[in-house]
């Protein structure tokens, strides 16, 4: 496995992915991501704001995605975008992405990470997974997207 920068190419097989996990990833939710997408590849890799990574395989099929950007309303970097190609979880591929992101960010001296899942049932898996990899839940907002649909808010230290 390796971890790359986002191609134009890599779209549609994240879309798809991503698509593979409706309650992680609900139609709402995948629609962000077209033009968080665009912005990145627009500026061709500019800019320390935001950058979407996959990983692929020896045959360059992608594994899975995750990506980053600046949370100007809070000052921090969150992740974003963490999804696995369905039947290969637990491999250590979303370990990796964000491995890679926390180690971008840190290097870029910020002290702490932000991310937000889902925390309807069903998701609990992801929850557990975050805590698992060293992020701390501070917050659990009740029908924060829509009705059923609620936002876990994690921290993560970086050392």
């Amino acid at each position: 496995m390796r971890i790359r920068l986002l191609e134009h190419k890599d779209r549609n097989k994240i879309e798809t992915i991503m698509s593979e996990y409706p309650l992680q990833f609900p139609k709402f939710i995948i629609e962000k991501y077209p033009a968080r997408w665009s912005e990145f590849l627009d500026t061709a890799n500019a800019t320390k704001e935001d950058a979407y990574y996959v990983a692929i395989d020896s045959n360059n099929d992608i594994l899975g995605h995750a990506g980053y950007l600046f949370n100007e309303g809070l000052g921090l970097y969150e992740i974003v975008g963490v999804v696995v190609k369905k039947g290969i979880q637990r491999k250590g591929i979303g370990l990796a992405l964000i491995s890679t992101i926390c180690n971008k960010v840190k290097k870029m001296n910020e002290k702490e990470i932000i991310l937000y899942t889902l925390g309807h049932v069903g998701n609990e898996d992801t929850i557990k997974f975050y805590n698992h990899i060293g992020f701390d839940e501070v917050a659990y907002e009740k029908d924060f997207f829509t009705m059923d649909y609620h936002r876990v808010t994690f921290i993560k230290t970086l050392r």
